[in-house]
């Protein structure tokens, strides 16, 4: 069994609730000096690129792309089934989530006379939510953004696992070129970016082409892993310093977006061997334990703010606060929130749903296993 990178949780931990911080940003009337002081949290979808970089990485880790590859179909099947367990069900709960809340915020605004949006209820809507139901809303199957935003990088990176087996034997056969193979389409498209737009926040259109960049990424550092494993404790520590300045200069000076990914690239490689200066707060057990939960943190936040908005804002208008006072009661009740509904949904539906999928299919290959033998001529 490969070694286990607590680091690479805690990370994941901390760029969820970077992400709620983000979300956190839309519809703000007034915003608290640390907020409004620098771009920083308004450019938090670049968190997200950092997950796909994790993600390629992790899988190729987790899946020991290099001793494994070329997968048989029996692997193949294997790996596919494990993802859908890890991604779907949360996905699911948590798209239904939305809808519940967002019905139940508009059937109460009806109720209190006041006007309520059936845009839900449109054409439109319904097919944007079988769209995202399926896993299709960063396919550009209808090219609306709606229901659980941010779903569309779950979509993303379930194009990135269907390839993953494809990818990993082109890496098996072609170690050496693996760089040229998967670094080139990843520079030309960060290229692209940087001298177009200078803008990430991508969702629909190419946002399956910046999930396999950042993919890509993480696959060539797996491959090159080694090279940052050999280091010593202060190159590592230095590493993730130069990877830390370059993701906040960007973020907190405005820059090109473009130049967070060689940041966010150095702080999976130096940190992958859970070694250095940077890993000591990442591998304390309560921001280890955020990262267990931070898929659920992901997937959850939009219909738990959603809700905690619906709740909070008559109570604070009726209250008269001075706007920093609310926006500071707003930020404050909602990580809490967040992280509370999402350790309930990591517990409970999230791990046990899992567990229950990859239970079932190993009952299934075994029996199919035990047929064929007892099918077997007897010699």
């Amino acid at each position: 069994m490969q070694p286990y990178i607590r680091s690479h949780t805690s990370m994941r931990g901390v760029a969820a609730l970077l992400v709620v911080a983000y979300h956190l940003q839309f519809g703000a009337q007034s915003y608290l000096p640390f907020e409004a002081a620098t771009p920083f949290f308004k450019r938090g979808y670049l968190w997200v690129d950092l997950f796909f970089i994790l993600s390629g990485f992790i899988i190729s880790y987790s899946a020991r792309m290099d001793e494994r590859a070329p997968y048989d179909w029996a692997q193949i099947k294997t790996f596919i089934v494990h993802r859908f367990a890890r991604i779907y069900p949360l996905h699911v709960a948590a798209l239904f989530m939305l809808a519940a809340v967002t019905f139940v915020i508009q059937f109460v605004r009806f109720l209190a006379g006041k006007s309520a949006s059936l845009d839900m209820l449109s054409p439109a809507s319904i097919l944007a939510f079988l769209e995202q139901l399926f896993l299709l809303n960063a396919w550009g199957v209808t090219g609306r953004v709606s229901w659980n935003i941010p779903s569309w990088s779950i979509s993303a990176e379930w194009a990135a696992y269907m390839l993953f087996p494809l990818l990993a034997a082109l890496v098996a056969r072609w170690r050496g070129a693996s760089l040229a193979a998967f670094g080139l389409p990843a520079i030309a498209f960060y290229a692209w970016v940087g001298l177009t737009t200078g803008v990430l926040d991508i969702v629909k259109g190419t946002a399956i082409a910046r999930c396999l960049a950042g993919f890509s990424l993480g696959m060539i550092l797996y491959t090159r892993r080694a090279r940052f494993a050999a280091l010593g404790d202060r190159q590592l520590g230095f590493l993730q310093a130069v990877g830390l300045t370059l993701v906040l200069a960007t973020m907190c000076f405005g820059l090109n977006d473009v130049l967070a990914m060689p940041g966010f690239f150095l702080l999976v490689a130096a940190t992958w061997p859970d070694r250095g200066w940077l890993t000591v707060p990442l591998k304390t057990r309560p921001l280890h334990w955020l990262g267990d939960i931070s898929y659920s943190v992901y997937l959850n936040h939009f219909w738990v703010l959603r809700l905690w908005h619906f709740v909070s804002r008559p109570v604070l208008d009726r209250l008269d606060l001075p706007p920093m006072l609310e926006r500071a009661i707003t930020v404050a009740g909602a990580f809490p929130l967040v992280v509370a509904a999402s350790a309930l949904t990591f517990h409970y539906l999230e791990q046990p749903a899992r567990e229950a999928i990859q239970a079932a299919y190993r009952r299934r290959r075994q029996s199919a296993t035990s047929a064929l033998q007892a099918e077997k001529p007897v010699t």
